[in-house]
């Protein structure tokens, strides 16, 4: 089921009073999609704060959807309006009930990893006070770390983009041509764990970047500069994440049905299936310099603001 837009941006969200946010506009063209626009500043030149970021958004053509690097839902128990809380083991939200049965299942070490010295795995397994099952989905079922809704330095980010979903409801709807992206899911997904591990070291940074360019170029064209989208951290991202955007109109992408339910109360990440070339890429090797995996990109991702 192919979606109607013709415009396609994507926000890598940051904080609300720094300067990291970037927004790349794609234009869709007979072959794919074309960079018309990839900017850490407005069209007045200052950065996409706020009122900047929310004017240019509400001035888009009707036929655009917005891919965005940040968590677009709060948590379950964040959004609870129950005065006083039974505790989760008790509680009989949906999205906390799937926590305690399908996400502890997911989130469970297996036996072998399981010390009966030292049980760290008897520690909660989930938190539907910081998770939401988009999170843990992602993490389990497809192996890429995510930030955690409020974890570690995520606090103001989610606020942030809280508020600006909020602010673009009349405009922009979730699910509908509004998503929440992950640009590290994409190139996990799409080029496999290393590309997804090596885009934002600093190990052959440059390189990488532009290889994953060149082979997406059958569909991906540049009018902008190109190179300046491969030296910023936060353009690339942005670029990435309309481009994830595009990929969801043109394939019709759906959430599974199993997950349906629980997507439709918690919020849902939106990332592309799993590509043959990433299923059959062997598994990569540990290489000095590129540090020590998801968990390290996870904790400098959540600090940033910048991409499960």
């Amino acid at each position: 089921m192919q979606r109607p837009f013709q415009t396609f941006v994507g926000v890598d969200l940051g904080g609300a009073k720094g300067k990291t946010t970037a927004l790349a506009r794609l234009e869709a063209t007979p072959t794919g999609v074309r960079v018309v626009e990839a900017s850490v500043r407005g069209p007045a030149g200052t950065p996409w704060y706020d009122d900047p970021l929310l004017g240019y958004l509400r001035a888009l053509p009707a036929a655009t959807a917005v891919g965005i690097d940040a968590p677009l839902t709060l948590t379950a128990c964040v959004r609870c309006q129950l005065p006083v809380c039974p505790g989760i083991a008790a509680c009989v939200d949906p999205t906390v009930v799937w926590f305690r049965t399908v996400g502890d299942v997911l989130a469970a070490p297996p036996e072998s990893e399981r010390s009966v010295t030292a049980p760290t795995w008897k520690k909660p397994l989930t938190t539907p006070y910081t998770q939401r099952a988009t999170e843990i989905i992602l993490h389990r079922e497809h192996g890429i770390l995510p930030r955690e809704t409020l974890g570690q330095g995520m606090g103001p980010l989610t606020a942030r983009a809280r508020h600006l979903t909020r602010a673009l409801a009349d405009r922009f709807v979730l699910g509908d041509n509004l998503l929440e992206v992950y640009p590290k899911a994409t190139v996990h997904n799409l080029f496999g764990a290393r590309a997804a591990r090596r885009y934002k070291r600093e190990v052959d940074t440059w390189q990488t970047r532009a290889e994953l360019l060149e082979a997406l170029s059958d569909e991906l064209e540049f009018a902008v500069w190109r190179e300046g989208c491969l030296q910023s951290d936060h353009i690339f991202d942005a670029v990435l994440c309309a481009y994830t955007t595009y990929l969801w109109a043109r394939d019709g992408w759906q959430i599974p049905a199993q997950h349906q339910a629980v997507a439709d109360a918690d919020g849902w990440i939106w990332f592309p299936p799993l590509a043959r070339r990433a299923a059959e890429a062997p598994a990569p090797e540990a290489a000095q310099g590129e540090g020590e995996g998801d968990d390290a990109d996870a904790v400098a991702d959540a600090g940033t603001g910048s991409a499960p």
